[in-house]
């Protein structure tokens, strides 16, 4: 494997099905409703330093899921994902670009008869090299844990909170809330300050916007725990994020989602965005 001085992984990914992809059980794309309607599919490279972590062994699972308003898999269902690293310095991004991990893909290539199957993974484990160890979410409470009932309750309340903070347009309340989860991806992908700024600035733009964002209702929603119990997030029942602004534009846009992990260093601190 090449020696990269600010090494940057990502899985580039071509999904024909609905579904989700997950870096140590924690997913870093997401693909369903109207998106992974049929015969097309969705293409494109996820970073993925930030589920990474540190140097080591990962596993990586791909979830291929039906079709929107399909109920099971069939033939045409598709997912393959290819794995690669290259120079973290942005003008070296391109250049240096290789793989690193054989593909991982369905056993079908669309010939295949009788798939019909509700659901199916397929899964590798990767070998990285990183120059850090980022303190996530690796050492928090196990929720598994926790009393459920109780644990959907402190979680629905934390995204009522966020979701307000949505609905007043409050972009410096939000970024405040973040502040934990952008300093480790500010870290994990090397970001130099005018990135940081661009990335605050797209914040403010986004919500200077004054969209109209989903109503939370409870009946609605789902607990997800994930990164094998340290994490938590609310779902609709759909499979779509909790917290969305509506599009301006529905026939051109979907919605503009807010995937919101939490995590609890301790007890007393509480839930923090992670």
């Amino acid at each position: 494997m090449q020696d990269f001085k600010k090494p940057y992984y990502s899985i580039y990914q071509r999904m024909g099905c609905a579904g989700e992809i997950y870096v140590n059980d924690v997913p870093v794309f997401s693909n369903f409703g109207k998106s992974s309607e049929g015969p097309g599919g969705v293409t494109g490279d996820i970073p993925i330093n930030h589920a990474l972590l540190k140097s080591g062994t990962h596993k990586i699972v791909g979830k291929i899921m039906p079709r929107h308003n399909k109920q099971s898999i069939t033939e045409e269902e598709y997912m393959s994902l290819d794995f690669y690293h290259a120079e973290g310095e942005l003008d070296r991004w391109k250049e240096t670009r290789a793989k690193f991990h054989p593909r991982l893909k369905q056993p079908w290539n669309g010939l295949s008869e009788n798939v019909n199957y509700p659901s199916f993974e397929i899964t590798t484990e990767i070998e990285v090299n990183l120059p850090f160890e980022l303190d996530g979410w690796q050492n928090s409470i196990d929720l598994l844990k926790m009393d459920e009932k109780d644990l959907l309750q402190q979680v629905i309340s934390y995204y009522t909170q966020i979701h307000a903070v949505l609905r007043s347009h409050n972009a410096s309340k939000f970024l405040e809330l973040s502040q934990e989860k952008m300093k480790l991806q500010e870290q994990a992908f090397y970001f130099s300050e005018e990135r940081k700024k661009s990335f605050r600035d797209g914040a403010f733009s986004l919500f200077n916007q004054k969209l109209e964002v989903l109503p939370l209702n409870p009946a609605e929603l789902k607990l997800d725990i994930i990164g094998y119990g340290k994490l938590v997030r609310l779902l609709r029942l759909d499979g779509g994020m909790a917290l969305q602004y509506k599009s301006s534009n529905p026939e051109q846009q979907e919605n503009i989602e807010f995937d919101i992990k939490l995590h609890m260093r301790t007890k007393e601190k509480g839930f923090s965005i992670i």
